[in-house]
């Protein structure tokens, strides 16, 4: 019953992820939140029932073989194992090399790592405070404004544009279109939101058609 906001990182854009993930074990609570699909949708899309312990078990290893047991420390293995280097990383030099530009992420030094990695969690996120020590470090070196502004990603408006893109007529044998069609329809009547899936499906077909990816 709660509208479906487009806008960045919304309140019930957060509430919904927040409440998908926690219907699930703890050990599997970040691969869910940042997944395209659950695993019930997947199961539908495959015609094929998908565990989610096995969907994820790469993840929970990490989670069970974390070295801390604290949730922010364990959450931090997940992200840096998996995240940085499959997901934003990757981005990130495909993007610069694009432009021919070479980019580098200081904050990702082998040793400042390794150190960051052995700090106590509270040095990490504290009172509601993210990167509490580097923030705590930077005072009088960092303007407070952008010291403690909001944080904001590289993220387009992804919910509101897929709505206008139409349904995907090419019809691939890696997946059910009439299922993924009815994805996009939910997804249209701001029923469910499917950004994720309908944007990787897009792209799919693109690529196989020999087109780009929908411009935004």
């Amino acid at each position: 019953m709660l509208p479906m906001s487009s806008g960045y990182m919304s309140f019930d854009f957060k509430l919904r992820r927040a409440l998908r993930g926690l219907s699930y074990p703890s050990a599997m609570w970040n691969p869910v939140w940042l997944s395209p699909l659950e695993a019930d949708d997947i199961t539908d899309l495959l015609e094929e029932k998908v565990d989610a312990e096995e969907l994820y078990s790469e993840a929970i290893a990490a989670w069970n073989g974390a070295e801390s047991t604290g949730l922010t420390d364990r959450s931090l293995e997940f992200y840096t194992r998996f995240y940085l280097p499959d997901d934003i990383l990757t981005k990130v030099d495909r993007a610069s090399m694009m432009v021919s530009l070479e980019v580098r992420a200081p904050f990702l030094d082998n040793d400042l790592v390794d150190f960051a990695r052995r700090l106590p969690a509270k040095f990490k996120y504290r009172y509601g405070v993210r990167k509490y020590l580097l923030k705590k470090a930077m005072e009088g070196l960092v303007p407070q404004d952008i010291l403690h502004r909001r944080k904001q990603g590289f993220a387009i408006p992804l919910l509101k544009v897929l709505r206008h893109l139409g349904r995907a007529e090419a019809d691939l044998e890696i997946m059910s279109a009439g299922i993924a069609n009815q994805f996009y329809d939910r997804h249209a009547l701001g029923q469910k939101d499917y950004r994720g899936f309908l944007w990787c499906q897009q792209s799919l077909l693109r690529h196989a058609s020999g087109a780009f990816a929908p411009k935004i």
